[in-house]
């Protein structure tokens, strides 16, 4: 068993030394500890009962500290209205529960000393009477003690009623504030919600007190725990931003700092239509309502549709997972957004226009640090002849370019500090189209490897998770500059370029998923790559062909060294 703290042995029985916090010995009566007998010689037995009573020490400190600076409750959340009603409900149950293992006070009772009835709900053994002759603590209460119990359980029941059908709050109000104290709570009667948290409590007491004359008559009525200081609210009704702050810190894979500004992007927006909105309610009326405003007000539907979805994730959190709301209370209301811009392959004269640029033809490098220089030259022509995406592009690094099993290959991966695939196909080998080579790409790849660079494009900035967003905004400019419109063509669209190309020459779904990282269906993620499949493999990217293409050889690389 654990060691425990502060146990000690006088003579051959063990003791608990507890250290009272120095801001609550005033509290207990100014003594600095205690020494608590654990009643045992034995030290496993000690150590059982020990850590046990140090639990509850420590917990009795929490308890007394919150109740001595006690927080005000700018108003009463239905979330708290509903703890503080179940702590209410709690102290009527375990008071019974004390009582009935009173033999004093129901020897009392009994003898016709009728206390009164807060007795029965706060009960007090220390000033309570000894019993009269010898006791049986296994025997329970005789027929008079119980009938005695009962007759006083059913006027206190009556009391009840009559406050709970009158709607008397402020019969319960001292027993709500002596509840939101322990919490470390103040409770106001006068703060918005105060009056729904008291007749939640009313309520909560007529149901106990019917509950205790259950037990009179033999039911089983089981005390339930009381809500502790961690399970109670502050007194902030909780928010979608107090979820998004959790959202963004957890689950099962990190979120991208792309996804976490989107996210809160929307919210913002949300909140400026609702500002402060207590998470409890927000209602399925207020999300149709949002729902239209966003579809009329952005400026496409897939921008309306995705913010709509980024607060019904928020929402599904709090329901499924922090299950602070009972439900997810936008369920099912979405937003269709068709799709405007469908890519499709490059045409022959946009290629023509493209790849005519000086760029191309006389390897003149942009002086945009988003260019990369020599990537200005290179990633466009990687991704015509591999179709793989410009992030996986960007992050290359020289180790990456290398023969595997005698053909050379690209290494697309996530093995490096900064890499990540899209999805478990996303790694994969893709061998060096042979166009590639006479352009003099690997000269280029060997260049840098002497040069003492680790990563392919050394001059290129990219963003961290988001590595090919600067290199894509300047291949729009480039487009622009050859007199290409604004949208399609993308670097995208290279892409679905290669595949009609490779379906051309017969390549299987299957292979074509392998090279351009697409997820086949009934994939595994987990692929195999051996010497006939690499084969089979720079078939078909060497299918990969543009006969309106006839780009010189411009690469200084590979007769002058690295840059």
């Amino acid at each position: 068993m654990a060691k425990l703290e502060g146990l000690n042995q006088r003579g051959d029985r063990w003791y608990l030394r507890i250290i009272i916090p120095g801001d609550l010995q005033a509290a207990y009566g100014g003594k600095a500890r205690l020494n608590l007998a654990l009643k045992t010689s034995d030290r496993r037995e000690a150590l059982r009962v020990g850590h046990a009573l140090r639990a509850e020490w420590l917990a009795a400190f929490d308890t007394r500290r919150h109740t001595l600076n006690p927080q005000p409750l700018p108003s009463v959340t239905p979330e708290l209205a509903q703890t503080l009603a179940a702590r209410v409900r709690h102290r009527v149950l375990a008071g019974d529960d004390a009582i009935r293992a009173d033999a004093g006070l129901l020897a009392a009772l009994a003898g016709a000393v009728r206390p009164p009835p807060s007795r029965l709900l706060i009960p007090v053994a220390a000033d309570a009477p000894e019993p009269q002759g010898t006791h049986d603590p296994l025997q329970g209460a005789t027929p008079e003690e119980l009938k005695a119990l009962a007759g006083l359980h059913g006027v206190v029941e009556g009391r009840a009623a009559v406050n709970l059908a009158s709607r008397n709050l402020r019969s319960v109000l001292p027993m709500v504030k002596e509840a939101a104290l322990a919490l470390g709570l103040t409770f106001d009667e006068t703060a918005p919600g105060a009056p729904e948290a008291l007749l939640a409590c009313l309520k909560a007491y007529r149901e106990a007190t019917r509950e205790v004359t259950q037990r009179d008559a033999g039911e089983v009525v089981d005390t339930p725990p009381a809500p502790t200081v961690a399970t109670a609210n502050t007194g902030k009704p909780r928010t979608l931003r107090d979820v998004f702050e959790r959202w963004k810190t957890s689950g099962e894979k990190t979120r991208s700092t792309d996804s976490i500004q989107a996210m809160d992007r929307a919210l913002r927006q949300f909140e400026s239509h609702h500002p402060a909105l207590p998470l409890a309610s927000v209602t399925r009326d207020m999300g149709d309502q949002y729902r239209a405003w966003l579809l009329a007000n952005c400026g496409t539907p897939k921008t309306a549709r995705d913010r709509l979805n980024y607060l019904k994730t928020l929402l599904k959190y709090a329901a499924q997972v922090l299950e602070w709301i009972p439900r997810h209370p936008w369920l099912g209301l979405n937003l269709k957004a068709p799709t405007t811009r469908k890519r499709r392959p490059w045409k022959d004269a946009e290629l023509q226009a493209l790849f005519g640029a000086p760029v191309f033809t006389r390897y003149e490098l942009p002086k945009s640090k988003q260019a990369g220089r020599d990537a200005a030259y290179w990633v466009p022509l990687l991704g015509l002849y591999t179709g793989a995406r410009p992030g996986e592009l960007c992050r290359l690094r020289v180790e990456d370019v290398a023969p595997v099993e005698g053909i050379d290959c690209i290494a697309v991966t996530d093995e490096g500090e900064d890499q990540r695939v899209k999805t478990d196909a996303g790694r994969r080998f893709i061998p060096v189209h042979s166009e590639l080579v006479r352009l003099g790409f690997l000269d280029y790849v060997a260049a840098m490897k002497a040069a003492g660079h680790a990563i392919l494009w050394p001059h290129l900035k990219t963003r961290p998770e988001r590595e090919g967003d600067y290199f894509t905004r300047w291949f729009r400019e480039l487009r622009l500059s050859v007199g290409l419109a604004d949208g399609l063509p993308d670097f995208y669209c290279f892409r679905h370029s290669v595949r009609p190309l490779m379906r051309r020459a017969r390549v299987s779904e299957s292979t074509m998923d392998k090279i351009t990282g697409h997820e086949t269906a009934g994939s595994t993620g987990t692929v195999v790559y051996d010497h006939w499949l690499l084969e089979e493999l720079r078939d078909a990217v060497e299918a990969i062909r543009y006969p309106v293409l006839a780009l010189p050889v411009v690469s200084p690389h590979g007769t002058r060294g690295a840059p």
